[in-house]
């Protein structure tokens, strides 16, 4: 089933519905809260919050774009919040900082290794779009940017690779 008919079954009290986008977004949420706590156990606890912020818009949910690009935002916060709780008297820029995106697949392992390099608002572009997939229009609906901005700190961020030669087979120019 299709992310939109899991949401209305779901929207209908179907518990088994909600369960299944929890197992379809379970580990891309714990992933991307890890970029954020860089430890596991908080991006379990952000994991919790974020579905059950979730689930607390049933029923009358209406996805209005990709799930991916509603959760990306309520993972940040969440993950945010906690770290600024955990670390009271941390600078908050250093807070907002985008760590390096743990490893999912070899490649994905390389690119995030990759990308590391790169200022925060870019690299955060660059992992939504090359290690998590999403759109140039999902990643702005996400970051609640324009989409001009999105592909501007994509562009900067593959010219920086390019230039640096860090970015190996994936970030070659044509």
């Amino acid at each position: 089933m299709t992310d939109d008919e899991l949401i209305a079954r779901a929207n209908l009290g179907e518990a088994a519905a909600f369960e299944e986008l929890y197992r379809r977004y379970r580990d891309w949420v714990v992933r991307l809260a890890l970029r954020f706590t860089a430890t596991e156990e908080d991006a379990y606890d952000v994991l919790q919050e974020t579905f059950a912020y979730f689930f607390r818009k049933f029923p009358g949910f209406e996805l209005t774009a990709a799930l991916k690009t509603f959760l990306y935002p309520v993972v940040k916060h969440i993950a945010l919040d906690l770290r600024r709780k955990r670390r009271p008297a941390a600078d908050v820029d250093e807070l907002a900082e985008v760590l390096p995106a743990p490893a999912v697949s070899e490649s994905a392992s390389d690119v995030a290794r990759i990308l590391e390099s790169l200022p925060p608002l870019h690299r955060e572009v660059a992992l939504l779009r090359f290690v998590d997939d999403l759109s140039l229009p999902q990643i702005a609906a996400a970051l609640d940017v324009p989409l001009g901005t999105v592909k501007s700190r994509l562009h900067h961020a593959v010219a920086a690779l390019r230039k640096a030669n860090r970015g190996g087979k994936f970030f070659e120019a044509p």
